[in-house]
């Protein structure tokens, strides 16, 4: 286990931590990576139920960021010998140690949410 408080403060653990934090943003960079991960981690889907869980994704993005997923050995995928193929996906237990961090996310946009401004339009610097 890294101490922040060290990386803080020592210049040379800080470099040397950098690249692995990076890292690990770009596995779960992307507009739907995170919300696909959420989705699973509520339990094994389909593709169909993926799909229908994303307004808004094509089949071609839904098929490359699970691709990537998979790649990145965040979820896993499960296909069944049956006609038609049924495919299933499912996180796997490094996805699963990510749980906690989206329920502080959660909260932390539930907080921010509170703060925002709730006019459209009105600017952070004018909120009252």
């Amino acid at each position: 286990m890294i101490d922040i408080n060290a990386v803080r403060t020592d210049p040379v653990l800080a470099k040397w931590c950098r690249p692995n934090s990076v890292g690990a943003v770009g596995m779960i960079n992307g507009r739907w990576k995170l919300e696909i991960l959420w989705l699973l981690s509520h339990g094994t889907r389909r593709f169909g139920e993926l799909k229908r869980g994303l307004p808004g994704i094509t089949q071609h993005m839904l098929t490359a960021q699970l691709r990537a997923l998979e790649r990145d050995g965040l979820i896993k995928r499960t296909i069944f010998a049956e006609v038609p193929p049924r495919v299933e996906y499912e996180n796997t237990d490094a996805a699963r140690r990510l749980r906690p961090i989206f329920v502080e996310i959660v909260k932390w946009a539930e907080e921010h949410e509170r703060l925002s401004p709730s006019e459209p339009g009105l600017q952070a610097s004018e909120h009252p």
